[in-house]
């Protein structure tokens, strides 16, 4: 009844905090974030532009804040301590490693783990310790916590944007923070001894929250530790009994294989779970376009790069305004499109630049990003002696009679030279003899071509001829072309000649018109030679 009578008020003040600045009807978790991220840019304690809103925020002095947790008893009698990744907790996970506890960080999005336990040797110094930490890779210093294990935590510490003396929290919105304390309420992992703890910012602290906007899955904490202070609650806060499934849909559980997992372990069990029918959950970065342009120009308008969540969704309700989408570019792209008389239509790709740009069918100038699965060039052959009248064009109808299919053609005809790139677009490791038959389809390249008569055209980049050329009689002439193999990774004598046997440059067609077998070099990674015809 006290904590009711008390509930009127409390929310009052809150909104009248925030309504300088947000202006609600009634103070929301989305206000109540949006007044400490500006709190802290506006005090300067927080660390980097990008590193304040809409997430955990970093901030100045939080080494001191670790330093003063590590004092308390209840870390000095935990053994197993579990830690978000949050940046503001780094200098704890360092502490806690440092003095030999067995730290566990959350795990990846896609591990059906419970958590990932950090392993180093036991005769390991302080900075291989401090190392283990920074390895993104999991398969090293990590080992994975299964449902199945018996893992009691003695010490939870979780990161927070706004945080009250009497232990109510609010985290960034997206939910996940709660959704982990209460899977590991639900398996036993956390038990009524485990302390939840929180650091923060003194500015991230405030007297009292609003009541009401707390729901049966939010987490309370037992203990604050800032820069100056350690708070502890005067009386522990409910904390979730556990998962809530009919809060969750079933695209969030394919998000987090982990929580699958456990349902179809209860389900064996006996127990029948009811997920949400509708799925309303809103995860943040929706947008998957690529954000272009300085941060000025991304977080002039509006809140700073704002993203939604469930939470948010809840609170507003009707009343809440739907934001403007976007305005798309203003000024089209104009780069000159490749007619006919400068390449081929065969589909081989002229430069590497020729897919940088797509233009759609209304004629608007969008840039498209390049395609991630690209295959990979692994090796390619170098062209030489190229005269200006030869088009790339003519290339291409050489080496379609030769059954020769590069994946691209970076022609630089104007300089005298082009190179043909190779590799596989299926990944399956090529032998010596897939080259050795490239090569071979090589073997004394010429091109004929024809000149004068004024019917062919200039090569790309190359200059107009004459007027009183343009009346020459038709002249045709074959043009021996060298041809050279590179390999990457592959780096030329200082003298500036090559070794077939030692690197894997090797000369083809070379100026006395001799062959010459490729060695077996090769540091480098061949795959097989696509072959499809182009």
């Amino acid at each position: 009844m006290e904590n009711q009578s008390n509930e009127a008020p409390v929310a009052a003040a809150a909104a009248a905090e925030v309504s300088s600045t947000t202006q609600p009807a009634e103070p929301t978790k989305r206000s109540l974030r949006v007044l400490t991220w500006k709190k802290i840019q506006e005090g300067k304690v927080g660390i980097g532009f990008n590193g304040i809103f809409n997430r955990i925020p970093a901030f100045v002095d939080a080494d001191k804040a670790a330093a003063l947790l590590i004092q308390e008893e209840e870390f000095k009698k935990a053994q197993h301590i579990k830690v978000n990744i949050d940046r503001a907790l780094h200098d704890f996970k360092e502490l806690s490693m440092l003095a030999n506890k067995a730290v566990y960080l959350p795990s990846t999005r896609d591990s059906p783990a419970l958590c990932l336990k950090v392993d180093v040797p036991a005769d390991a110094t302080d900075d291989q310790k401090k190392e283990a930490l920074r390895v993104q890779d999991i398969q090293k210093f990590r080992s994975e916590i299964g449902l199945d294990s018996n893992l009691k935590l003695d010490l939870v510490v979780i990161g927070s944007v706004v945080v009250s003396r009497d232990g109510y929290r609010i985290g960034r919105g997206n939910g996940f923070a709660d959704l982990d304390i209460g899977l590991l309420i639900e398996l036993g992992v956390i038990t009524p001894e485990t302390a939840i703890v929180t650091i923060v910012h003194d500015v991230q602290v405030v007297d009292t929250l609003p009541v009401n906007l707390f729901q049966k899955y939010d987490t309370p904490v037992d203990i604050i530790v800032t820069p100056t202070e350690v708070i502890r609650v005067s009386k522990r806060l409910p904390r979730p009994s556990g998962v809530f499934w009919e809060l969750l849909s079933e695209r969030r559980l394919k998000i987090l294989p982990v929580l699958q997992q456990l349902k179809e372990q209860l389900e064996k069990s006996g127990k029948k779970i009811t997920l949400k029918e509708e799925d309303t959950d809103i995860e943040q970065h929706q947008n998957s376009r690529r954000r272009r342009g300085p941060l000025r120009r991304r977080f002039q308008r509006g809140n700073p790069g704002r993203t939604t969540s469930q939470t948010d969704n809840e609170q507003q309700g009707d009343n809440g305004q739907k934001r403007t989408p976007r305005r798309k570019g203003r000024f089209i792209n104009r780069r000159r499109r490749t007619n006919k008389s400068e390449g081929d239509q065969s589909g081989v790709e002229v430069g590497v630049k020729s897919e940088d740009r797509k233009f759609d069918e209304g004629g608007a100038g969008e840039r498209r990003p390049k395609k991630k699965n690209r295959p990979h060039r692994d090796f390619c052959v170098k062209l030489t002696n190229l005269t200006r009248d030869i088009r790339v064009k003519d290339l291409k109808t050489e080496l379609r009679k030769r059954e020769c299919n590069p994946l691209s053609i970076t022609w630089k005809g104007h300089f005298g030279k082009c190179f043909l790139h190779f590799g596989n677009r299926n990944g399956a490791p090529s032998t010596q003899d897939d080259v050795d038959k490239v090569l071979k389809s090589l073997n004394d390249l010429s091109l004929t071509i024809t000149t004068g008569g004024g019917e062919s055209a200039p090569a790309a980049g190359a200059e107009e001829p004459p007027a009183e050329s343009a009346n020459a009689p038709m002249q045709t002439k074959t043009i021996n072309v060298n041809v050279e193999l590179l390999k990457f990774g592959v780096k030329k004598n200082a003298g500036g000649n090559t070794s077939a046997g030692e690197g894997g440059n090797a000369n083809v067609n070379g100026e006395d018109g001799s062959a010459t077998n490729v060695g077996e070099g090769g540091a480098s990674r061949i795959e097989s030679v696509d072959t499809t015809t182009v």
